[in-house]
């Protein structure tokens, strides 16, 4: 029913914790690799797992999104979720609990669930949001969601956009009416310092482009212009205050969702 696709680049131990969280869920999934030709050991590490790999793909590319796409390809359930290197899923139950949502829920399109992010011994409760016509930046990560493989297929990943084609991806369903489902489950405890976190001037002004092309109207162009300022002025300030200072800020300000 599920296709997992794992993506990695030098992520030995990181790729290590992802693999465990995937084979062992109580229930089985096919699971994909799309690996970058790593170099650090990565790839003895797919070999030694390799008895649970249905699909294995070693080669370089021009990027995440490239790679998710050649995993999307090779994939054969009806249901696809991508896990990134170093992220995992929320508990053993985790595949078993959305497979039976999917069961029940068949006209659905995209279902999506809630996750974590973790930050140094803490956990904090990713934000999450039903996309509209109103919507900016990304209002849920794709480790919480699974999609129909069809439609996967059907509008590929937007390789043109280096950190939001995700983003592009569901905005892009919300525009041709595909059904959105919500669930209250937790599906998955994503890795802090992803790319998109280390660049974020940069995905902001993708999410600009992708309003600017598929929900463009004055408020949202305010709005993503405004979301662009604030950051800047969060990189300056970063780059002015000492990073143990900065952890103990994060840390306040998240701390209402610690798990």
């Amino acid at each position: 029913m599920i296709s997992v696709i794992i993506v990695s680049l030098n992520t030995k131990n990181d790729f290590l914790s992802t693999i465990k969280s995937i084979i062992s869920q109580t229930k089985k999934v096919e699971i994909i690799v799309v690996d970058g030709d790593s170099k650090d050991g990565t790839i003895d590490i797919i070999n030694q797992y390799s008895n649970f790999l249905e699909k294995v793909i070693i080669e370089k590319d021009q990027g995440i999104y490239f790679a998710m796409n050649k995993g999307i390809k090779l994939a054969s359930n009806e249901w696809i979720h991508f896990l990134n290197s170093g992220d995992i899923f929320f508990s053993d139950e985790t595949i078993k609990n959305v497979s039976n949502i999917l069961r029940a829920n068949k006209t659905s399109d995209v279902v999506i669930g809630n996750s974590y992010v973790k930050r140094k011994k803490y956990l904090v409760k990713s934000p999450r949001s039903k996309i509209n016509n109103y919507t900016v930046n990304s209002c849920f990560s794709h480790q919480s969601s699974f999609t129909k493989k069809n439609l996967l297929d059907k509008h590929p990943l937007d390789t043109q956009f280096k950190y939001a084609a995700d983003f592009d991806f569901y905005l892009k369903l919300y525009k041709l009416k595909k059904k959105f489902l919500y669930i209250d489950q937790q599906i998955s405890i994503n890795k802090d310092g992803g790319i998109s976190d280390l660049n974020r001037i940069k995905v902001l002004s993708e999410f600009k482009k992708i309003i600017n092309l598929r929900n463009k109207n004055c408020l949202n162009i305010f709005k993503i212009n405004l979301v662009i300022f604030y950051s800047n002025i969060k990189e300056i300030i970063k780059l002015l205050i000492p990073n143990f200072i900065t952890e103990k800020i994060i840390y306040f300000f998240d701390k209402r969702n610690k798990n």
